[in-house]
């Protein structure tokens, strides 16, 4: 099918641009749109136009470039699409015939730059608009740069740091509502309520057009105000150099500011393409195609998943437990919270109603609304109640026998239909589903669903779903499903790892650290290194942070399968009962939640520790090394589907720097074989 249709009614040329799903910006689209140009200008010269209006599908125009493009093509490809986007583009600009957008949903990225050369850009009350290129490490390059900013101008006069306007719409790659945008000129007029959207362009073109010029801001203090600017994207990159891109696009706004729209223009083209040419652009680029792909099973996946209405969630007085609550609380689900010691009981809905305390205190929302939403939940000390449950999930404490002892009393009375799942962050379906078998119990309905900490923040979107040996496809389907539903990132794994990808990548990488320590590096100086390369905690602050009795409860069930070479220190921690921040010393000593130093009494537990002090490169390397060594094991062994997505789970999941790519990108960049 045509990419572009376009009809003359009346003296407006209505251009309408459908690819049949979300549209992109694509090599094919740019050259349909130029022959559409054409023909415009071809009819204007022979019977003079009102104006021209740009129309999407249901969709909307569209949500960017085609990043597909961008990221398989060469620097030379790069260039041919960015020049004949740009020639595309000022001809629509300074054509002899005006062009107005008309967005009714999406117009994000190139698209949206598409929208800017035109001369009026309007939007229905429901329409999103934005620029998500910083989230992939590179930033608009079609002109969003140097066209936005000239019609909002750099900052908010009100908040020059946080407010909405050209320097925080394109470094902080958020996304506008149509009245949002309309306030800082990213569209010049929002359709009323109810009105059809090509009647009110067709009436904005009657009546507006004729003496509309669009907004031009002041850019004369565009060099003033990058100071004012920087920190908020050294706070994004955690003070770090890399990823590039904020910072050039930075650079690349204030120059363009004080150039003529052509010569900018030509910085911004010469600027972007050396960042998405790059290998951490090139990494964003991976990452973004992986994030969408790995949302929906694959087209060939036979099981199909089962609606969900009530939502079982053992330990739900737990730290995990109350996250998962609360999650599927909020996506609308009735949630059955099982407590296993009825003492705890009444901590349920406190835990609960403090997950809404910034809401509450924002005005967001109000005590009768939070009381509303914790109407919804029942908690139960009696098992029987998680029995007719469409989903249960389990999350006690890491000890097998704990865990034991539930799944053989749920086996006992569970309707046949109900999906049953462990939170367990090392036990998978093959050590858990004898016991649920023992109770009378179907293997076919039990997965894993392993969430990680905290789980109710936004930041930790990684969900792994583990299927088992016997795990039918619908009871992975309906998982998978949910994981969407409470708004998280499922990745499908095959059981037969303990600590499955993300942890057993953990284990081997702190056993890389402890090695250093053993050797004679301190801890502190081991974070410092790896927090400045790599990730935002070193591996002690990470166990601290995570909790040092579940390290070592995963240690315990991975040395069950694969038995360590030497005791790891993280059980000499459970021994001396330093469990982290949560108990206010691991690694650390803390006062408040904050690190005093290292704890005095840990070379205590090291005899005959070393003198050599590893230098910061090799630690990183070393420390790299073990979890990129893990990572591609897995990935011959089938745990994990593909390197893609095995880079994905340990950005998400241990927030190793997505400019970096992830392990595996990360070790093919270094030449590690």
């Amino acid at each position: 099918m045509s990419l572009f249709s376009h009809e003359i009614r009346d003296g407006i040329a209505w251009v309408t641009f459908d690819s049949g799903g979300m549209n992109t910006l694509s090599v094919a689209a740019i050259e349909a749109l130029g022959g559409v140009v054409d023909d415009v200008e071809t009819a204007h010269a022979e019977s003079p136009l009102a104006a021209v209006v740009l129309q999407g599908n249901r969709f909307g125009l569209g949500a960017g470039a085609n990043i597909g493009e961008l990221l398989e093509g060469s620097r030379a490809d790069l260039e041919r699409l960015i020049d004949r986007g740009h020639e595309l583009l000022f001809r629509i600009e300074e054509g002899p015939v005006p062009w107005v957008a008309l967005i009714d949903g999406f117009a994000l990225g190139g698209i949206y730059e598409l929208a800017l050369a035109c001369r009026a850009i309007l939007g229905t009350p429901g329409s999103t608009l934005g620029f998500p290129e910083i989230r992939l490490n590179i930033f608009p390059g079609l002109g969003g740069t140097q066209r936005m900013p000239r019609r909002s101008g750099l900052v908010h006069p009100t908040d020059p740091v946080n407010g909405a306007a050209g320097f925080t719409a394109v470094l902080t790659g958020r996304n506008f509502r149509a009245p949002q945008a309309a306030e800082i000129g990213m569209l010049d007029a929002v359709a009323p309520e109810g009105e059809e959207p090509a009647g009110f362009a067709e009436r904005f073109v009657r009546e507006t057009l004729p003496g509309f010029e669009p907004p031009r801001a002041d850019l004369a203090n565009a060099a003033s105000l990058k100071p004012m600017v920087l920190p908020m994207v050294q706070k994004a990159t955690q003070g770090r150099p890399n990823p590039r891109a904020p910072y050039v696009a930075l650079d690349v706004m204030v120059e363009g500011a004080t150039l003529p729209l052509h010569d900018a223009i030509r910085l911004e083209r010469d600027a972007f393409i050396e960042v998405a040419a790059s290998s951490e652009g090139k990494a964003g680029m991976r990452f973004f195609f992986t994030q969408q792909r790995v949302q929906k099973l694959p087209k060939s996946f036979p099981g199909k998943a089962h609606p969900l209405r009530r939502i079982g969630v053992d330990g739900i007085d737990g730290y995990m437990g109350n996250a998962i609550g609360w999650l599927a609380l909020e996506a609308g689900f009735e949630v059955v919270g099982h407590v296993p010691l009825a003492k705890f009981a009444e901590s349920v809905p406190t835990k609960l109603r403090a997950k809404y305390g910034r809401a509450l205190k924002k005005g967001k929302l109000g005590e009768a609304q939070v009381d509303e939403k914790l109407a919804g939940v029942k908690v139960t000390t009696e098992i029987a109640d998680l029995f007719d449950c469409d989903l249960i999930v389990e999350a006690r404490f890491e000890n097998r026998e704990v865990k034991a002892e539930f799944y053989r009393a749920l086996g006992q009375g569970i309707s046949p239909r109900t999906v049953v799942a462990s939170n367990s962050s090392s036990m998978g379906p093959g050590m858990l589903t004898p016991y649920f078998e023992e109770g009378g119990g179907d293997p076919a309905q039990f997965v894993n669903l392993h969430f990680f900490s905290p789980a109710e923040h936004p930041m930790m979107q990684l969900v792994e779903v583990i299927r088992g040996e016997a795990s039918s496809d619908d009871a992975v389907a309906t998982a998978h499903a949910f994981v969407r539903q409470i708004d998280k990132t499922p990745l499908l794994l095959r059981d037969g790892s303990p600590g499955f990808l993300v942890n057993a990548g953990l284990a081997a990488y702190f056993g890389a650290a402890e090695e250093l320590y053993l050797e004679g590096t301190p801890v502190d100086a081991i974070d410092a290194a790896i927090r400045a390369a790599v990730l935002p905690m070193g591996p002690f602050e990470l166990g601290d942070q995570a909790g040092l009795d579940i390290a070592a409860g995963m240690y315990d069930t991975i040395a069950a399968v694969e038995p360590p070479e030497r005791e790891p220190l993280v059980w000499k921690m459970r021994e001396a009962k330093r469990f982290g921040i949560k108990t206010g010393g691991g690694y650390y000593d803390y006062a408040d939640g904050k690190p005093q130093g290292v704890w005095a009494g840990l070379d205590a537990l090291a005899p005959g520790r070393g003198s050599r002090v590893a230098g910061a490169d090799e630690i990183v390397e070393r420390c790299v090394r073990a979890l990129w060594a893990k990572a591609k094991e897995l990935l011959a062994r089938g745990i994990v589907a593909s390197e893609e997505e095995a880079d994905l789970a340990f950005v998400y999941g241990i927030g190793f720097a997505m400019h970096l790519g992830g392990p595996l990108y990360y070790g093919r960049e270094q030449g590690w074989s």
